[in-house]
């Protein structure tokens, strides 16, 4: 784990923790609170004694309008109610960075007692286009239901966007209910050079499942394309039928402390560098079906990942067609191999398919899907067919396999296709595996059990 991820990893409670103490200053009125940003409020003053509602108009009728009239380091507070707008948040110059929109369950971890809609600023578009477009630096989003934000001709898909090109970097996205939009929220989702340094944290994302006439759904709880440094950490997923999490074209992000339940696939990750999804916790995956582009596995790993770790995560039981735990997948194409990839210490178990599979692509000659990588630790129990299964002659080679637990698994514990100078002629690495079924044997042995008459 690098330096910089450890400091990203810290800076996130400081940034959340500093935005806050500044609002709490202003709205208890501290002695510095003239030099400090203006309390903007929705629709009306009445909010908060410290809200800021110029004459000739003593409201602001939308979020928008409040945006609008903000300036750098401003603070939108959001009453309870449902605003059937899109908001923008641009700048010209800087004009606009360091916003913080703060709905009226600001502060409050969304998994937690968020039953009462009559409780929650409801930002709803009416599936006319996101809730929330971010175009500006170190914006911060807390305390919204953000709901039926759908994907437009542009592709600027989501209840929330923020935008590549260095234009939403620094964005902080904590305390939100995302639910029926297209995707909850997009990050960089067209890819526009990059998005720096985002945390999202503490939010629902379910049932983000939306479609509009001329767009196909996507169906996930976060996409992201060109992301750097990102942090996704303590938040739930359910139901949402592509993906709970989509990572594409990525690197540095920390996927850690999840929850995902009937979700399609848990995760997708395609082209990414060090990249980390440890510490999670999934079932049922498909049990309220899937739409096109899920994959097949709960962790599905498609082509062009480096120095991706998946550790210590908890997977249990998927539907049709996501039948895998974790797969190294040829259902994205063919692209760069895996290297330097880590599995370790998952306990995987009750897949239809495979519990951990590096699979064959149908081209000839194969190209590795998995390479010079390690599956150190898991537990493998209870699956479908294999429970570890190594596909391909040349393909899928130079990887160890070490200390892996496989039991009850239907059709091997260990399976090895290859071939080469590894372990019992495969091109593969196997040492103290233990499990009863072993293709080629040897891959793994019965555990040995002591005698104590």
């Amino acid at each position: 784990m690098n330096a910089l991820r450890i400091t990203l990893d810290n800076r996130k409670y400081f940034v959340f923790l500093a935005a806050m103490a500044a609002v709490l200053v202003l709205l208890g009125g501290g002695a510095n609170a003239l030099a400090q940003p203006t309390v903007r409020c929705v629709p009306n003053h009445t909010i908060n004694a410290s809200c800021y509602n110029p004459a000739p108009s003593p409201e602001y009728t939308t979020i928008q309008a409040a945006v609008t009239a903000a300036v750098t380091g401003d603070i939108v507070l959001v009453a309870p109610g449902t605003y059937n707008e899109s908001v923008t948040i641009n700048e010209t110059d800087h004009s606009r960075d360091h916003l913080s929109l703060l709905g009226a369950q600001a502060g409050n971890d969304a998994r937690l007692d968020r039953h009462n809609p009559n409780n929650e600023s409801i930002v709803d578009p009416q599936l006319k286009g996101p809730a929330f477009v971010v175009a500006a630096l170190a914006v911060v989003i807390d305390g919204f239901t953000v709901q039926d934000g759908i994907q437009m001709p542009s592709a600027q898909s989501c209840g929330i966007i923020l935008r590549g090109n260095d234009a939403a970097d620094g964005a902080i996205v904590v305390n939100n209910i995302f639910q029926n939009n297209d995707i909850g929220v997009g990050l960089n989702v067209l890819g526009q050079g990059t998005l720096i340094g985002v945390l999202v944290e503490h939010n629902i994302f379910r049932n983000n499942n939306a479609d509009n006439a001329g767009a196909s759904p996507r169906g996930e709880g976060i996409l992201s394309g060109g992301v750097e440094q990102a942090v996704i950490i303590e938040n739930a997923f359910s139901g949402n039928k592509c993906s709970a999490i989509g990572i594409n074209n990525s690197s540095n992000v920390t996927i850690t402390n999840n929850t995902s339940e009937k979700d399609g696939s848990f995760v997708i990750f395609t082209g990414t560098t060090n990249a980390t999804f440890s510490q999670n916790r999934g079932e049922d995956f498909g049990a309220k079906g899937v739409l096109p582009g899920a994959g097949d596995a709960a962790v599905a790993v498609g082509p062009g990942n480096q120095y991706l770790v998946i550790s210590d995560n908890w997977l249990e039981e998927g539907n049709d067609p996501i039948i895998n735990g974790i797969a190294f997948t040829t259902v994205f194409g063919s692209g760069a191999p895996n290297t330097h990839i880590y599995v370790k210490n998952n306990k995987i178990r009750r897949f239809p398919g495979n519990g951990i599979v590096a699979q064959a692509p149908a081209v000839d000659p194969p190209p590795g899907l998995l390479v010079d990588s390690f599956i150190l630790g898991n537990e493998v129990e209870r699956n479908g067919l294999d429970g570890i299964f190594i596909d391909g002659v040349i393909c899928n080679s130079g990887n160890t396999l070490l200390d892996n637990e496989a039991e009850g698994n239907s059709h091997n514990d260990c399976e090895d296709d290859t071939s080469g100078s590894g372990t019992a002629g495969t091109g593969n690495t196997w040492f103290n595996n233990t499990g009863n079924l072993s293709y080629l044997t040897g891959l793994c042995t019965p555990e040995k059990r002591h005698d104590h008459r």
